[in-house]
């Protein structure tokens, strides 16, 4: 299949997309949602959000102490002079460290949901966030002081603002090459959905009336995310791409 009709078929189920959206929407207004029915969906809504927020917290934390454990028992194995364990030690630490930022994520995206007229359930998320943020700081504290120790070359503490340029300059070409790759795929994937989402913001306010809040905000979010990466671009042509 060559890229026309990638391109073409792509527009077309884009197209599909925006009209079952636009219908969607024509048939909810038709039907007419009560006031009531908004809000009781809104507060069944909210109160589930707390035992999500924490059944996120688990699920991810305890995944995460699975595999530094595995991952201990690797470098147990690296130091009795098996050289061949230390890349998967580094790989389970790695996809620990990742596991604590997704439960961040997940609970501090969930705390909005939890805004109604009911402060319990934005107490109760509100408490999680707060309980989560530590135990992800201090979880990848140790982490990476579990990689440095495989790997002393390694710079940086988690506690510190500049963790992410230290721990980036201490990354050999390899590394960096990795982190490039995943880096640019990262833009084109957060282009294209936040574009999509503009899409579907633009479609929703011309069927249904409200203000433009939430197509600016996407708009500057794609512009920031342009002009960051352009921006990164050219820092890394007149350094060399050496450090950051």
């Amino acid at each position: 299949m060559n890229k026309t009709v990638k391109f073409v078929l792509m527009i077309l189920a884009s197209m599909v997309v925006g009209g079952v959206l636009g219908f969607g929407v024509i048939w909810f207004g038709m039907d007419g949602l009560t006031a009531d029915m908004v809000e009781k969906l809104e507060n069944s809504l909210a109160l589930g959000v707390p035992v999500v927020q924490a059944l996120a917290i688990l699920v991810c934390s305890l995944t995460a102490a699975s595999y530094m454990k595995r991952a201990r028992r690797l470098a147990a194995a690296l130091d009795a002079g098996d050289e061949d364990q230390a890349e998967p030690a580094l790989r389970a630490a790695d996809t620990a460290i990742n596991l604590l930022e997704m439960q961040q994520m997940l609970v501090m995206f969930l705390l909005p949901l939890s805004v109604t007229k009911m402060g319990l359930s934005l107490l109760a998320s509100g408490v999680l966030v707060v309980v989560s943020m530590p135990l992800v700081i201090l979880g990848q504290g140790r982490i990476v002081d579990f990689i440095r120790r495989i790997n002393p070359e390694k710079r940086g503490d988690v506690r510190d603002l500049k963790f992410n340029k230290e721990w980036y300059n201490s990354c050999d070409e390899a590394e960096r090459q990795k982190i490039g790759r995943a880096s640019y795929r990262t833009v084109l994937a957060t282009q294209m959905v936040l574009v999509a989402l503009l899409v579907v913001v633009v479609i929703v306010r011309l069927l249904v009336p409200g203000d433009n809040l939430a197509a600016w905000c996407l708009l500057a979010a794609i512009l920031t995310l342009k002009i960051s990466f352009w921006a990164g671009c050219s820092r890394a042509e007149k350094k060399g791409g050496e450090a950051l």
